[in-house]
């Protein structure tokens, strides 16, 4: 089970002169492109929809850095700084203020993480481990890396599996990286950190607005098959690259546009 954060871009604000109540008008208008919200198998979902369920805001109710927060087209989050809102005209955000911040935390983390790695050189990644975890299971009993789950084969591979990620956070750096918060959700710190300081700080602040997906004004979808592997430079590139195609179509946006931050599950 996965959560997405999918931008939504509606040509203009939600109609609520009749009194409609501002959440009620955005699932109106939200409806046609991503369905019901709950997946029942019903006429009006998307031929491709692949998500089970979705809600406007949900983990990510912190989309967007608001200039107006009090303003009645804003959607507010219900936690965290007032200022970070989850649907609002583009007239009243400032994407450009909220990268910049985005920036500045990472070259900030960037800069302690790597003078841990550089006290530190002996530090190995997370696949280091994995790899000679896989060699010494086959040594031991070959094809059991390749084996189905909870044969007595596989339990030999799913041991040097889970001794091969105990050894790599008993590493002192990836200590240290944990106790001063600058561990990475998608596993490998040491990977994570590894990029240039620039290539690094520079996907960060494409990051910091769209998510991993983008539905533009016209309804089409603007979106990555797979997250870049933080090991991966061909795969961070392509990613950098996704960012900053989502950044110049949010760029290009007319001021009465307006956006909504997504929760999609899967």
């Amino acid at each position: 089970m996965s959560h997405y954060r999918l931008t939504v871009a509606l040509p203009e604000p939600p109609d609520i002169s009749a009194g409609t109540a501002l959440g009620d008008a955005l699932l109106r208008d939200l409806l046609p492109l991503l369905g019901e919200p709950v997946y029942a198998g019903g006429d009006t979902d998307p031929a491709d929809r692949w998500w089970d369920w979705w809600m406007v805001g949900g983990r990510f109710e912190n989309g967007f850095l608001c200039t107006d927060p009090d303003h009645s087209l804003i959607l507010p989050a219900e936690d965290g700084d007032p200022r970070m809102v989850t649907a609002a005209p583009v007239s009243l955000l400032d994407l450009d203020a909220q990268r910049d911040a985005r920036a500045r935390k990472a070259a900030d983390r960037w800069d302690r993480a790597n003078a841990v790695l550089r006290r530190r050189p002996e530090t190995e990644p997370l696949s280091a481990f994995v790899l000679r975890g896989r060699e010494r299971a086959e040594l031991a009993c070959p094809g059991s890396t390749a084996a189905h789950v909870r044969t007595p084969e596989w339990r030999i591979a799913e041991a040097e599996r889970s001794a091969a990620l105990k050894a790599y956070h008993a590493q002192d750096a990836v200590r240290e990286l944990r106790e001063a918060g600058l561990t990475h959700f998608l596993g490998c710190a040491v990977d994570h950190y590894s990029a240039p300081r620039e290539e690094f700080v520079e996907e960060a602040r494409w990051s910091a607005v769209p998510g991993w997906a983008l539905i533009d004004t016209g309804g089409a979808w603007h979106g990555m098959e797979h997250l870049s592997d933080a090991g991966d430079d061909e795969a961070r590139r392509a990613l950098r690259e996704h960012l900053r195609h989502m950044n110049t179509l949010l760029d290009a946006l007319p001021g009465d546009a307006y956006l909504v931050t997504v929760d999609l599950h899967a």
